[in-house]
């Protein structure tokens, strides 16, 4: 993640309950999408990237994604990072956009059923991270 979003009690939430987290990720990404349909984008940061952390722990954890997660994981990155765009955070968008990519290249290597799905999300994220180029190359 570009920035911590889960404190240690609520990542320990993720891992130890998973059935409730995936509730509780599934009520941040609504939260976060109102809010940024609302364009409250400072609002809307902590429950898209609370979110996408929630789900990515989840991944990792068992290093498999179902098409729901992979889905999840691909619009939560997206959001997040206009959300972080748009709040002058370009730096911050473009590395929760390259975690992510790099998180589905690891996804993309554990299972041969949903690769081609897993590589579609990739080059969506990729297409993206190229609507700004001239922010990947400042670090």
């Amino acid at each position: 993640m570009a920035l911590p979003f889960l404190c240690a009690r609520h990542k320990q939430h993720v891992l130890c309950q998973p059935e409730q987290a995936l509730i509780d990720i599934e009520t941040a990404q609504l939260s976060g999408e109102t809010l940024f349909k609302q364009y409250q984008f400072a609002q809307a940061l902590p429950h898209l990237g609370s979110a996408l952390e929630g789900v990515t722990l989840l991944t990792q954890m068992h290093n498999y994604a179902d098409k729901t997660q992979l889905v999840q994981i691909t619009s939560l990155t997206e959001r997040l990072y206009a959300t972080l765009y748009f709040l002058g955070e370009k730096h911050a968008s473009h590395n929760a956009l390259a975690q992510s990519i790099n998180l589905l290249y690891d996804l993309y290597y554990c299972d041969d059923k949903l690769s081609d799905f897993v590589f579609s999300c990739i080059a969506q994220l990729k297409k993206l991270a190229l609507q700004h180029p001239q922010y990947l190359t400042e670090h």
